[in-house]
């Protein structure tokens, strides 16, 4: 075993014991504790709405709930936590790209189509409305886990130490992206072989040079101090990143109805509030990320945006067909209006 292996290992069963512990310890007071893990930093947009989530539904439920977060991957990376969630081993998960689910509801991988919403409004209409109400009801029939919120967390950018202008310049690089083939499209559209590891090894490959890039929110590159090990910042935006936070539906209705709706309300809440600190700290991060030296490369001064544009739209839509249908596409499309 590793010593990251074992690192996480422990890290696990504390927080196993941690909650046992709060779920007895509480039988008096009646007290219940969930856990609820994330990969991102203190700091990020994520982890800003999971403490305002912990922080609602601390103060509505009066103390009856309690919410422990545990952030920056402390229980695993991505597939860690989609797993953990479904198994009920981690009551809540956040960072869940939704295509990872795209097993049990093909469209869910929507959210991950490049160049696909126009803005946080646009977002919302779709994930709060009815075409986003079908795909949940439809992950909790089939899965087992209820999407509690959605947060936009960011457009999703290529970083590199080469400048890149067009598609064309990143042909054959090594480009991290994540373990999702909805994510590892655009990469592949754009000429360049995904190469997947956990968000939390990207800075030593990064470093190392195992990868020549990588693709992420400002947020993120900024919050895991990417842009280190990184010169440049190509203004992309090929996918609009969103997230979702699950729970399990097992553990959700051992709660009584009332802590239900308390759940369910802070979640919206704090999915929204999440979209909001996402949108102010794109343009702080880009900020941040000019004056520690980074070059920020936009349409402005080169990136051929409309050829990346065209050419990952191409490959990804063709690539998922069968996944996301035209109908859906449309649909999601007429909201913008």
């Amino acid at each position: 075993m590793t010593r990251t292996t074992m690192t996480r290992t422990l890290s696990i069963i504390a927080a196993v014991a941690f909650a046992v512990v709060g779920l007895v310890g509480g039988a008096e007071a009646q007290v219940t504790v969930l856990k609820f893990a994330h990969q991102n930093n203190p700091g990020h947009p994520i982890a800003a709405a999971a403490d305002k989530f912990k922080e609602l539904v601390e103060s509505r439920s009066d103390g009856k709930v309690k919410i422990t977060v545990f952030p920056s991957s402390q229980l695993g990376g991505m597939n860690d936590l989609w797993n953990g969630v479904k198994l009920g081993s981690v009551e809540i998960s956040g960072t869940i790209v939704l295509a990872m689910a795209d097993d049990l509801v093909p469209e869910l991988g929507i959210y991950d189509a490049p160049y696909l919403f126009e803005d946080v409004d646009h977002f919302q209409k779709v994930a709060y409305g009815p075409i986003g109400q079908k795909m949940n009801a439809e992950l909790l029939e089939k899965g087992g886990v209820r999407i509690l919120y959605l947060q936009y967390f960011g457009s999703r950018h290529l970083t590199n130490n080469k400048p890149i202008y067009k598609p064309d310049d990143v042909k054959g690089m090594k480009i991290r992206a994540p373990a999702v083939p909805s994510l590892m499209a655009p990469v592949e559209g754009m000429g360049a072989i995904p190469t997947p590891m956990p968000l939390m090894d990207v800075y030593q490959a990064l470093q190392t040079g195992l990868v020549d890039g990588q693709e992420n929110p400002v947020t993120t590159i900024y919050s895991n101090r990417f842009h280190e090990v990184q010169k440049y910042v190509m203004l992309t935006g090929h996918v609009f990143g969103i997230v979702g936070t699950l729970i399990n539906e097992s553990v959700f209705q051992k709660l009584p109805a009332d802590m239900q709706k308390v759940l369910l309300e802070a979640g919206e809440e704090a999915g929204k509030y999440g979209d909001a600190v996402t949108v102010q700290q794109e343009v702080e991060m880009v900020d941040k990320l000019k004056a520690y030296g980074t070059e920020i490369i936009g349409p402005e001064n080169g990136l051929d945006l409309e050829a990346f544009r065209t050419q990952i739209r191409a490959y990804a839509y063709k690539k998922f067909e069968d996944k996301w249908p035209q109908e859906l596409i449309d649909g999601i499309l007429a909201l913008a209006k």
